[in-house]
């Protein structure tokens, strides 16, 4: 139907395209005299990003320096800076990935509801692979949650990201809504915080649980189960 197609082609519009995978380090490349090759440089890129995302998750961005950032990627503060101009636009690159990281597991997902028959099936879809999304990255978790608040720009930078995947999201909920009744008692947004909060919670303090005792420990997979019990109710499929 032409409302389907022009939501469908909003969707697709509405999100990057995915990155090719990246390789892991720029280590694996034999060195040559002279200026970086195109793919050394890459790598050198791509190993910024990935030691940016471990120590922000681990220590935040304030307590993380860019010549931390440069050892953990094994290269020079010359050459961090090369590629990247400022911390924050390390963070912003690190931002980036995060979010090609949930697109590239919800976007055909959200691709096909449009052609759906069956929008709480899709939905339902969507918010599992969110969730196993997360899982698979726990460290996304604490970036995403981290305190951003004290720097505007950082803070503003990842809602517009959020609300990219957010608001197509939510077209799909409202659709979905009518035919459910354990989702009558949401809207858009206080769904997302609900699914946000028992999907990062574990993730950012998983000690939580040996402090309970009584409570054994889950594995991803039945946390995975758990969680959409508990926003859909019955059956976790």
């Amino acid at each position: 139907m032409p409302g389907s197609i022009c939501w469908r082609s909003w969707l697709y519009c509405a999100f990057l395209q995915p990155k090719s995978p990246r390789p892991l380090t720029v280590n694996d490349l034999p060195r040559k005299r002279g200026k970086q090759s195109a793919q050394a440089a890459a790598l050198t890129h791509d190993s910024i990003i990935q030691s940016a995302i471990e120590r922000f998750a681990q220590k935040g961005y304030e307590a993380t320096s860019v010549r931390e950032i440069a050892s953990g990627a094994r290269c020079t503060h010359g050459t961090l800076r090369h590629h990247f101009g400022s911390k924050l636009e390390i963070w912003k690159a690190v931002a980036d990935t995060v979010l090609e990281h949930y697109q590239q597991r919800l976007m055909p997902i959200l691709m096909a509801a449009s052609l759906e028959q069956d929008p709480l099936s899709s939905f339902r879809q969507v918010v599992r692979g969110f969730i196993e999304a997360s899982y698979h990255n726990p460290m996304f978790a604490k970036l995403l949650m981290a305190d951003n608040e004290g720097d505007p720009a950082r803070a503003e930078y990842l809602k517009a990201n959020f609300l990219r995947l957010h608001e197509p999201i939510g077209v799909l909920f409202e659709r979905a809504r009518s035919q459910s009744p354990a989702l009558a008692r949401y809207n858009n947004d206080t769904f997302f915080l609900t699914l946000l909060s028992l999907t990062f919670f574990p993730l950012m303090l998983p000690a939580i649980n040996d402090l309970l005792g009584d409570t054994p420990a889950m594995t991803a997979e039945h946390q995975v189960g758990h969680i959409m019990r508990v926003l859909f109710g019955g059956s976790a499929d």
